[in-house]
């Protein structure tokens, strides 16, 4: 009777004399990468010719043959690496393009390195409980480990968007705002603050999900009267992330239709705390001082954190918090006439250049509180180089034609604040937030307002286990619905071919 031969199929050639595990990978995370650990090992096992620390095979991804290896490959340096938009490319770098798959080795070390990614954990170790909560070891779930190994530069890319949508339904593309051509990939956390927003909340946040696709997840929203708040976050973050907190105020409590105040959710991930705020304040040229008044009650009336860790909690919220960003409808306006804003805007290219002085800016009512501290006391403002995003005629690109005549003037901003601690040799204990996209998306005619958007990359630090996680809790119900839509759309793109494509 012929004996069956042995090691048929690619998986047998991983391991020779030795049945693969469900990885094709045996070795133990205890031992060495480079020698085997023959304490471990039997006395049959140490006089064995088989090294079975070491790989002798590997497959080349060129033209599919097995080669003999002298010695042990390295794991891949990019291709299994859980990298955030920013650890990638820094945003505006595409490194993995046109890249041959050859470099990345064979299939055993990128078998390798996906095992290798999980952490072991030791039996006894689990049995001692000390180190699974409130510690920041090796096995912490926001420790410094995992925090690495999600985001290996420790940092995140965050987008704010804001839009006034004068109560009119979005239109059905989406893409100039929710993911525009400026930047090359999407950022991790994506927030979007809509103020006079249509009255199908859960058709908006649908909308949305169908445009960003199923990389990232709709963790949280909140609303009050016409304002609304939903934050979407990369799908693998869930995990990372605490429960989120909400609060909100109207500055005309008075009125039954709430249309002016502020709606608030925070959040950490890791050990970093986020606020995102989004605004609707009191309207018309002249009332400045009832704008700033607006500000400050909101600002010391919001209660957050209430759970989560806060140390030295201030009745200032945006002193609670690593980030906040402040975002909306804001109703600032150009202090110029009608007429000389008009005739800039006829003899200007947009964008603006950095190296230029910005029109009319030094007469905009935001900045001037902004640098005399009346409000907003340590945020800061990108440069802009957009054109006004208030007030157009709807559905077209002509400001205001009314009998009302109103003004052109930066209405949507976003505005944000870091609190920076200095360490005892005088350096910050962060490396600044940066802002690496501010613009506005001119092709949305839908409403008479432009929405806003803009970029920023923060940086992470450890935390402790003991915040209240989220634990995975997200929106199903827009997710799935959402990618339902998705998957109809991309079927009619393609004519509703049944061809298998390869995504």
């Amino acid at each position: 009777m012929n004996q069956k031969s042995k090691h048929k199929g690619f998986a047998s050639f991983l391991l020779p004399n030795k049945p693969p595990n469900k990885v094709g990978v045996a070795i133990s995370r205890s031992q060495s990468a480079k020698e085997p650990n023959l304490r471990n090992l039997t006395h049959t096992e140490a006089k064995s010719p088989v090294k079975i620390s070491q790989r002798p095979l590997s497959f080349n991804a060129k033209n599919g043959t097995l080669n003999k290896q002298k010695e042990l490959l390295e794991p891949p340096q990019s291709i299994l690496k859980r990298e955030n938009s920013v650890s990638e490319s820094h945003l505006f770098e595409d490194i993995l393009e046109n890249t041959p798959l050859e470099k990345y080795g064979s299939h055993e070390s990128v078998l390798k390195e996906a095992v290798s990614s999980l952490h072991k954990i030791p039996t006894i170790k689990a049995r001692e409980r000390n180190f699974l909560h409130g510690k920041i070891g090796v096995n912490s779930l926001l420790g410094p480990p995992e925090l690495d190994r999600l985001c290996p530069n420790r940092e995140i890319t965050i987008f704010v968007g804001t839009w006034n949508m004068n109560g009119h339904s979005p239109p059905q593309e989406l893409n100039d705002f929710v993911l525009p051509t400026g930047i090359k990939h999407v950022p991790d956390i994506l927030t979007f603050g809509t103020q006079e927003s249509c009255s199908e909340r859960l058709e908006w946040e649908v909308s949305l999900q169908e445009t960003i696709g199923p990389s990232h997840i709709l963790y949280h929203s909140t609303s009050l009267g016409t304002l609304h708040l939903c934050i979407f976050i990369r799908r693998d973050l869930i995990w990372y992330i605490s429960i989120p907190e909400d609060a909100s105020l109207s500055v005309r409590p008075g009125t039954a239709f709430r249309t002016k105040g502020a709606v608030a959710s925070s959040f950490m991930i890791f050990g970093t705390s986020f606020l995102f705020v989004t605004a609707h304040l009191t309207a018309h040229q002249e009332k400045v001082k009832e704008r700033v008044g607006d500000v400050k009650r909101i600002v010391n009336s919001l209660d957050l954190p209430r759970l989560l860790p806060c140390k030295n909690k201030s009745k200032d919220v945006t002193q609670n918090f690593d980030y906040v960003f402040w975002s909306g409808d804001l109703n600032f306006r150009l202090a110029t006439p009608r007429s000389k804003v008009l005739e800039w805007l006829s003899n200007t290219s947009f964008p603006l250049p950095p190296h230029l002085p910005h029109g009319y800016m030094h007469h905009d009512q935001l900045c001037t509180v902004l640098s005399d501290g009346a409000a907003f006391r340590g945020f800061s403002e990108a440069k802009i180089t957009f054109p006004p995003t208030y007030k157009y005629d709807p559905g077209t690109q002509t400001f205001d034609s009314s009998s009302k005549q109103r003004t052109p003037a930066y209405t949507d901003r976003i505005l944000h604040k870091q609190k920076n601690c200095r360490r005892l040799s005088g350096a910050l204990e962060h490396p600044p937030l940066q802002c690496l996209v501010y613009d506005a998306v001119q092709s949305i005619t839908t409403s008479d307002h432009k929405p806003v958007w803009g970029v920023f990359r923060a940086h992470l630090r450890p935390g402790l286990d003991t915040i209240p996680l989220a634990a995975g809790m997200f929106n199903r119900d827009v997710y799935l619905e959402g990618l339902k839509r998705r998957a109809e759309t991309l079927s009619k793109s393609k004519g509703a071919s049944t061809a298998c494509s390869l995504q």
